[in-house]
Formats: structure tokens, C-alpha cells, sequence
């Protein structure tokens, strides 16, 4: 099997994180980005797979302004977009500021759009497990990690932040609740969810409400409360 070279667009978290990998796994890379003081055609035209590690608003832009790079298989990373003439892989991971060990590249799932390029088809010899979705649900499976990924951080760094400015409180207490959360949330689905949800005690979620009077996390206890079928005034 021939392993292509790859050309990679882009210079954000995602294509540095991926570079890294590629570079980590003996891949021939050559990499491209507005900065780069050079043609895109340079870098297409030695390459045999073209990676977009683009924001999703440029990617079509980026593909009718480049259509040299049509006469090769095209991937995005995108999670949510689906459009013709590229093939979606997203990467089921978050990208931090630090590069991680190749045991950690190898194991990120890719979800791929049913019909379109393999991952193996496109990676020869890379152990990432994959799956496949239709391509009208992937604004739902991208929803769904922005939920899970995204929320939950935004609401633990508001965690810590608060714990250290406003209770006086060092925010490496919470490490033990969070990987104890996640650990059970992960073995247990919803029957990790305790306390005041669990029993829907309305007065302790109440009283949480008006701890976060004036605070913008106010709406967002509220919206999950109810999202969760749980109480709480409206």
C-alpha cells in the first residue's frame, strides 16, 4: 500500500496538532497557510492527498479559489459540514495549546460521512479507529461534542476561576470531583448526575439559582435544569 504525501492547509490548533502526528508517524507532510509567501499550486502540486484544516466558513470559499486542488481526494475536518466536493473525517478530539504523545494521535476516533473517503483509504496504516454517519446528521453529532466538549469546559473553568477569585477557594480542589465525574459519567451515563438533580429538590435548586443572581451562568444553571427535566422557577 502507498502511503501519499500529504498537503496541509492551515496553521491553527488542528493542523499543528495534526502535522505533529503525521511528522510522528513518518508521513511526508507539505504545509501551506496565508503566511506561507507562496502559491498554493507549490504545495498541491506536490502533494497526493490535500487536508483542509480550515475554519469551516473557508473551506468551500478556500476550494472555489483553489480548483487545482480538485484532481486528488480533498478532506476537511470539519464536524458539522458536509458539502460535495470534499469528504468530512472529523477528528473526535479537543486540540489543547501543548502537542500530546503519539499514543494519544492514535487513539482519536474519526467520524467519517457515509459515502465518502475511508479514513484507512485515506491514512493507510494509521490505527485510528472510525465510524461513519449519514451526512444530514452530522450538525447533530457535532452539536452533541460541542455539548459535551466545549460546555463542560467553559462551566469548569468558570468553576475554577470563581473557586480561586470570588471563595478563596485554590482550583486544584476540584481535580479529585472532576475526574471523578468524568470517570462515572463515562461507567454510568445519567446515573452519574447526584445531589439536588437527582432527587429534583427545587428548594436546593433554587437557592443555587439565586447564588448566581446577576451572574450570566444564572440562565445556564436554568436551561440545563430544565433540559433535564428537573425544576426550578422559570
Amino acid at each position: 500500500m502507498s502511503i501519499p504525501t500529504y498537503g496541509l492547509i492551515g496553521r491553527g490548533r488542528v493542523a499543528t496538532h495534526f502535522a505533529h502526528y503525521l511528522g510522528l508517524e513518518d508521513r511526508e507532510i507539505v504545509q501551506w497557510h496565508r503566511g506561507s509567501g507562496c502559491p498554493v499550486s507549490h504545495i498541491v502540486d506536490a502533494a497526493d492527498v490535500v487536508l483542509l484544516a480550515i475554519s469551516d466558513d473557508a473551506i468551500e470559499e478556500f476550494i472555489d479559489g483553489h480548483p487545482e486542488i480538485r484532481d486528488r481526494p480533498v478532506v476537511h475536518f470539519s464536524g458539522s459540514l458536509a458539502i460535495d466536493a470534499a469528504s468530512g473525517l472529523h477528528p473526535l478530539m479537543t486540540f489543547g495549546p501543548e502537542l500530546y504523545d503519539l499514543a494519544d494521535y492514535r487513539a482519536i476516533p474519526f467520524v467519517g460521512e457515509s459515502g465518502g473517503a475511508r479514513f484507512d483509504e485515506i491514512f493507510p496504516g494509521l490505527p485510528n479507529p472510525s465510524q461513519t454517519i449519514d451526512r444530514d446528521l452530522k450538525p447533530l453529532y457535532h452539536a452533541l461534542c460541542v455539548l459535551a466538549g466545549n460546555f463542560t469546559a467553559i462551566s469548569w473553568t468558570k468553576a475554577m476561576e470563581d473557586f480561586e477569585a470570588r471563595l478563596g477557594l485554590p482550583r486544584e480542589i476540584l481535580r479529585p470531583f472532576l475526574e471523578r465525574t468524568a470517570a462515572n459519567t463515562l461507567d454510568h451515563g445519567r446515573a452519574a448526575v447526584t445531589g439536588s438533580l437527582a432527587r429534583d429538590d427545587h428548594g436546593s435548586i433554587q437557592r443555587d439559582l439565586d447564588g448566581l443572581d446577576h451572574d450570566p451562568f444564572q440562565e445556564v444553571y436554568r436551561a440545563y435544569t430544565h433540559a433535564a427535566g428537573q425544576g426550578g422557577r422559570p
